[in-house]
């Protein structure tokens, strides 16, 4: 696919974000803010408007960021990745939820993870926003859990169950060849994380990259 003048990268460090959003006005101007204001800047933002009812795709223009829109609704949060990595052209792609900031410095905190040839993928640390609800409290402290133990243990054996889903990079070749994410899961995170471990991949868990993604208020909203 040949890209538009619009699509090409911009000066920043050679890293993509796509941003898949269906009707995410409230909270994606808060996700692209913060890609905006990092302390290593990404080359480009991309914006897969899914065919959003409520502006979302205006909103994030707004921003002078890229936004790309399918014909129609991809049907699920892998296929409009997908959709968007068809016009990245940068050796690195991170994936972030469009309800998702990030610390100052979380991609230049990912980075150095990429100096290892064998690294394919890395994730940060991730903490809920809100901490209201029981839901959200009892999810925060999951959170907390997991990631300062268990990730921590994954990482120290080299396998990380999960490179998160609302917060990771990626080397953009590999990535491609193994085909983006999968539309057959909801849990497209997990299915790409270990389709990299049987290539043959290596994945690695950076707690000082930290993400601060709005949790669901209750179980019925997962």
């Amino acid at each position: 696919m040949e890209l538009g003048p619009l699509l090409r990268p911009i000066a920043g460090i050679d890293v993509t974000v796509i941003i898949p959003a269906y009707n995410e006005a409230a909270s994606v101007g808060d996700t692209i803010k913060s890609l905006q204001t990092q302390t290593t800047p990404p080359a480009a933002i991309i914006v897969v408007d899914d065919c959003s009812t409520d502006g979302t795709g205006d909103l994030a223009r707004a921003f002078g960021v890229v936004v790309v829109r399918p014909p129609t609704n991809t049907g699920s949060k892998a296929g409009a990745q997908n959709f968007g990595l068809r016009y990245v052209r940068t050796p690195l792609t991170v994936a972030i939820d469009a309800d998702t900031v990030l610390a100052p410095d979380a991609l230049e905190r990912l980075l150095p993870a990429f100096h290892r040839p064998a690294v394919a993928a890395a994730c940060g640390f991730v903490l809920p926003q809100r901490v209201r609800s029981v839901w959200e409290r009892g999810r925060y402290i999951e959170y907390l859990f997991a990631f300062t133990y268990y990730k921590r243990l994954q990482d120290y054996y080299g396998k990380p169950l999960i490179s998160s889903g609302c917060f990771s990079m990626y080397r953009t070749d590999i990535l491609g060849a193994q085909g983006g994410w999968s539309s057959r899961t909801l849990a497209e995170d997990v299915d790409l994380t270990w389709s990299l471990y049987q290539a043959g991949h290596e994945v690695r868990f950076v707690p000082e990259a930290v993400c601060y993604p709005i949790e669901p208020r209750t179980l019925t909203l997962l």
